[in-house]
């Protein structure tokens, strides 16, 4: 099963083994109200995902291409949902990660990287 896959790049085995949090958020117009007796008068507009991971320690090439990825203003990702596998387009607009001292195979390794998708 694929649980994250952005821009064509499966990067599933890489999220951490808690898995990853998933929430969806209410966008309201600006004539949702309160009433005088405090009911709410709602009037909701659409409802977005947000998803934030965090990734295993990855080598340099691979840390790069999610890097890339993520970078876009806006891009496409397929990633299983409460309601199923979905297709959404998102943004991120923070990457951290940490250069790990440890070489494995040659390269170095990035540790730290975590990141939050923001459905546009």
């Amino acid at each position: 099963m694929t649980i994250l896959e952005i821009n064509g790049h499966d990067y599933t085995r890489w999220i951490e083994d808690e898995g990853y949090d998933w929430s969806r958020d209410d966008l309201d117009s600006e004539k949702t109200v309160r009433v005088k007796t405090g009911t709410m008068r709602r009037d909701k507009i659409t409802e977005k995902r947000n998803l934030t991971y965090q990734m295993r320690p990855m080598p340099e090439v691979l840390a790069a291409q999610l890097d890339t990825d993520l970078h876009a203003p806006q891009f496409n990702v397929r990633y299983h949902d409460l309601h199923g596998d979905q297709t959404r387009t998102f943004y991120c607009s923070k990457f951290p990660a940490k250069l790990q001292q440890v070489i494995k195979e040659g390269c170095p390794m990035w540790a730290g990287i975590s990141f939050s998708l923001h459905e546009i």
